[in-house]
């Protein structure tokens, strides 16, 4: 704009009958403003300080009556001031003009008079009101721009959490299910016969897996009803005192259900290992296979079912 309307003045001074000083420094200005322009859209900022500074003092020394008339073009440079750099500097080119112009005129003519400033006042404090309030307008703005992004990504991560949630919840799940897998691998439950229970304890016997030994058979002897529960212990490579003690705590569980219980698959070195730490298995009964348990299970039922015959006859008889 500075630099188009300088073009035309100096257009129009050629044309008319302006003064060769007046007209050169109207060229001189309308250069000026073609460079701020350029180096501003070269990425310069503060080219835009220097045109309102370039403006400012153009005016201040551009107008030629400074006691009879005042010319409202004292407003244009304080304007652009506003408009591309701020409130002060508006304020700062006002002062200047009016400075320099009544500097011109010696402190007297139109721009010394009090009512002339009052209504320079006055336009200038309603043009800084409104820059502020656009500027708090932008900024509210802005604000609420910001506050909706922010609550559109709580929004997302709220989703993300609760995905993250569902997914964490499944994974769990499924772990869960193969740890149950898992325990109802290591602790199987074979049932041989009716009320007849194997269990074939394999590899190291800790306390976690003497634990989860336990709770399976008596959960299993329970639902079963099961009368007789044989653990094989073939497959346990090391027998120790926690281990023997983990046997007994099993088998005493078991026989608060009723249950019968038999030790299998004794070896050697095994046995030997009891002995020496002076471990008994009491009320327990060590067979050498599953098959002899159950052998031995049957007959002592067959005794059992004899006595109870015998005894019922003889209260038959008397």
């Amino acid at each position: 704009m500075l630099t188009v309307g300088g073009l035309l003045l100096f257009i129009s001074g050629l044309a008319g009958s302006l003064d060769p000083t007046a007209v050169i420094a109207i060229l001189i200005a309308t250069v000026l403003s073609a460079g701020f322009w350029a180096a501003y859209w070269r990425g310069w900022d503060y080219a835009c300080h220097g045109a309102v500074i370039l403006l400012t003092l153009v005016t201040g020394l551009g107008i030629l009556d400074v006691t009879r008339q005042f010319d409202p073009v004292i407003f244009i440079a304080p304007l652009i001031a506003l408009t591309f750099t701020g409130p002060r500097w508006m304020v700062a080119s006002a002062l200047t003009i009016l400075g320099i112009l009544l500097a011109r005129a010696n402190g007297q003519g139109v721009y010394a008079n009090a009512s002339n400033l009052i209504e320079c006042t006055a336009i200038f404090t309603g043009l800084v009101f409104s820059r502020l309030a656009n500027d708090t307008a932008q900024r509210l703005a802005e604000a609420r721009t910001r506050a909706e992004q922010a609550l559109t990504q709580a929004e997302q991560q709220a989703r993300q959490l609760e995905q993250q949630a569902q997914q964490l919840a499944q994974r769990n799940e499924q772990q869960q299910n193969l740890l149950d897998l898992v325990a109802a691998l290591e602790t199987p439950a074979i049932q041989l016969a009716d009320g007849a229970l194997l269990a074939p304890v394999v590899g190291h016997l800790d306390s976690r897996r003497a634990e989860v030994l336990t709770a399976r058979l008596l959960e299993e002897a329970h639902a079963q009803r099961a009368r007789l529960v044989i653990l094989d212990i073939a497959g346990v490579s090391v027998v120790d005192t926690a281990v023997a003690h983990a046997l007994l705590q099993t088998a005493q569980a078991l026989r608060l259900l009723g249950c019968r219980v038999f030790l299998s698959g004794i070896a050697a070195d095994v046995a030997s290992t009891l002995v020496r730490l002076g471990i008994e298995l009491e009320g327990v009964t060590s067979v050498r296979n599953p098959q002899d348990a159950l052998a031995r299970y049957a007959e002592m039922t067959r005794r059992s079912h004899d006595h109870r015959l015998n005894g019922h006859r003889i209260f038959m008889d008397k």
